[in-house]
Order: C-alpha cells, then structure tokens, then sequence
C-alpha cells in the first residue's frame, strides 16, 4: 500500500469513529420531527445524520427529494407482511430474520453514535434497539402514547390476533428482538382504539433516555428505569427554512378536514351533515378572501357528496397532515375539524387550529373520549357557539418558562449521556 493509500485509509478510519446520529422514523409524519433533531443536533455529529425508515405505502406518497438533502444518508428497510396463519408462519419468520439481520449490519459504533427513535416503540425502532443494545438509546414519544403502552391490558377485555399471537409466541422469542403485544378487544367498540399494541417490555426497559413531550411541557411517568426529559411537543415554528414564508403572501389558506361519518357513526350520517353543514357556512361566514379547502380522510367514501362544500376546493392528494402543514406552514390562516386529533397536531406545529365537537349532539361517551383525545388545548381551540367568529390565538399564546422545546430537550438528551445518575429533568 502506497502513502497516500494509507492516508486515505486512515482518514476514513477516523471518518468512521466520529460520532453519528441515526434518527429511526418509520412513519413519513415524523418528518418534521427528524428534521428539528438534525437542525438542532448537527454540530454535535460530525460524523453525519443517518436517517432510517421503512418501506411502504406511506412513504410511496411523499416526494422524498425535498427531505433527503437534510440527512448525510438514508437506509430504507422493507416492511414484515402480516401473518394471518400457520400457513403464513415460515414467511414471517423468515422476513423477521431477514430484516433483523439487514438492521443489525447498519455500521452503528456503540462507543461514539447515539440511535434516536421517533414514537413508534414497534417494528423498526424496536428492532434497531435491540440488535444495538450497546448503543446510547433514545426515544421520542409523547406523554398519552407512553401512558397506553406501559398500560397493562386487561386479558378479560383483549384477545391476541392471529398475527399477534405468533409474532409474539414463537417468531420473537425465536429471532431474539424485543417481543410485542398485539390485542384486539373481545367487543369491537368500532371507531378509535380497536387494537392494543405494545411491547412486552415498558419502553423504559429498553432505551436509556427517553423525551416525553405533551402540550404544556412538563409531563412525565411518575418512575421508571430510564432517564425522562420532558418536552413540548414539536413545532414548525422551531424551522425556519419550512415556517418563513417563500410564496405570494396573499395565499391563505383555511383548512377544513373530513370524518368517515359514514364509518364511524357516533350520530347518525343526517345528523352529521345537518351540523357539518352548519360548520362549513361558519369557515365561508368568517373567511371571505381566503381559499377554503376540505381535505377527505383516508377512509372516506362518499361523505363529500351529502356535504354542502360550496365554494371549497376538495384536496384528495393523499398527503399526510403534517407534510402538508410543513410544506405550507406560511400560507395556513386557519385549521378545522370535527373531532380529529389532525386540529391537535396543527395547534401544537404552531398553527391557529380549531375542533366543532361541541357543537355537534354527540352521546356523553363520544364526548368524554374526544376531551380526554385533544388533551390540555387552549381555550379557543374549541369552537362552542357558530355564533361568535373564531379567536386567533397562536401570536397570544404564553409559553410556560418551566417548559421546554422539543429542539432543547433533545439536546438535554444527549448531554444525559454524559451523566451517570438517573433522574427526571
């Protein structure tokens, strides 16, 4: 070997040693999560951003190219089809192994990179976990996710799927990644929250620090064997590249997204419309000049034909909420829904965002379950009377000094790293 093979050797040994971050984000809507960890992590990683994702559906719709640019290199990994049967069960066994082994050949260094995982505790981020076990680990989750899945189930009240039952009995245990749980209530209560999936392990088990983020920023699991940071939840406002306006100015844009009434019917699909209706006449009301826009959910069929969406644009690109709040954060004026957790998700990006449940007859049980689901909003965020025009409360909103942005905790995350005593920040 010549010298400047050897200096060209040994520089990509050192290359190689400087630190790495590898953000796991199996789902496309984490996106705008991942990139608030390369923006605020970067200079800490002079080895690079790797970025890690399945392979599906979901990512089939997004233009890959306008995030791409944001990381040093991107791994893709093809998804584990579901098991239905015995007959299926040599097939899952062999894609399990197959995918673990793929994950664990990833060129992780254990003593100098730190593996970060976005909400999702199964498939791919659980997997990266357990076959780099040395690695300094952290996940991402928000405060009601972790509460659900370090919930015990009630055996009385699930059963395992068919899928669950052998993913967890005999393919896990057998390949040696971190077992999961996959019920399905005995009484279908139809709508939100059909299936219980978790892993055996609480989350706490298997990553060293892990940041909690919920509305107001300061909520956190009571104990457990990990370190916790808690966060407010991730905002678009945190980058500017995607938040400061580089279009006409004079777009606005009011959002107005559907609900399968037709499939989940907490009222009867009449008495949906007559009150939806009632909503859509509320945006034409109270937004003249602006583009009104209804943006079907995926599982809708035929709700838009019974609406009356005179003088809105219908959008059935497919596009996830949060790619397209990311791509037109600047042109929002407004965000609506029903009852969807999308009003939620808009709210804490930063965007002046608004649910109508409380205008709507819904049954006490259908309303206590959508209080408990939009969680410690602000109080404009409900619209309670048609009546009265919609409050613009994002420039008035206070920020609680005690909290934290989810930019700063990740950064606190990896300083834990540092540290050997265990404790809540």
């Amino acid at each position: 070997m010549g010298a400047s093979e050897k200096a060209t050797s040994e520089s990509r040994r050192r290359t190689d040693r400087q630190p790495k971050l590898w953000i796991v984000a199996e789902r496309p809507v984490r996106l705008p999560n991942a990139l608030i960890a390369a923006q605020f992590l970067r200079d800490h990683f002079p080895g690079g951003i790797q970025f890690v994702r399945d392979e599906s559906a979901a990512w089939d719709n997004v233009q890959w190219q306008l995030y791409a640019r944001y990381f040093d290199k991107v791994y893709t990994f093809s998804l584990v089809k579901s098991c239905r049967g015995l007959r299926d069960l040599p097939r899952l066994y062999r894609q399990t192994l197959n995918r673990k082994t793929a994950v664990a050949d990833l060129p992780i260094d254990p003593d100098t990179d730190v593996l970060l995982c976005f909400a999702g505790v199964m498939g791919l981020s659980t997997l990266a976990a357990a076959v780099h076990r040395r690695v300094y680990k952290v996940l991402s989750i928000s405060s009601s996710s972790y509460e659900r899945l370090t919930r015990t189930p009630n055996r009385k009240h699930f059963r395992f799927t068919a899928s669950g039952w052998l993913q967890n009995r005999v393919v896990e245990p057998i390949v040696g990644i971190e077992r999961t749980l996959n019920l399905r209530p005995r009484v279908d209560p139809g709508g939100d929250g059909t299936r219980l999936i978790r892993l055996k392990k609480n989350p706490d088990e298997i990553f060293d620090t892990i940041v909690v983020s919920s509305i107001n920023g300061r909520e956190l699991p009571a104990s457990g064997n990990a370190r916790f940071v808690a966060a407010r939840y991730p905002s678009i406002t945190e980058l500017p590249r995607f938040s400061r306006s580089t279009i006409d100015a004079s777009t606005r844009r009011v959002l107005f997204f559907g609900t399968p009434f037709l499939l989940v019917r907490n009222l009867t699909p009449e008495i949906y419309v007559q009150h939806a209706n009632q909503c859509l006449d509320y945006l034409r009301r109270n937004y003249p000049g602006c583009d009104l826009i209804y943006r079907p959910h995926p599982f809708e069929t035929k709700e838009p034909d019974q609406l009356n969406l005179n003088g809105f644009h219908v959008e059935s690109d497919g596009d996830a909420a949060e790619l397209y709040f990311l791509n037109r954060f600047a042109e929002i004026e407004a965000v609506f829904s029903v009852s969807s957790t999308v009003s939620r998700r808009a709210m804490t990006f930063g965007l002046n965002a608004y649910a109508f449940w409380r205008c709507f007859p819904f049954p006490e049980t259908a309303a206590k379950f959508f209080e408990k689901l939009m969680g410690d909003v602000p109080p404009e965020f409900d619209i309670r009377d048609l009546a009265n025009p919609p409050i613009g409360y994002q420039s008035s909103r206070g920020i609680d000094p005690a909290s934290r942005s989810f930019g700063d905790a990740l950064k606190i995350a990896l300083d834990l790293r540092m540290t050997s005593a265990h404790r809540n920040y």
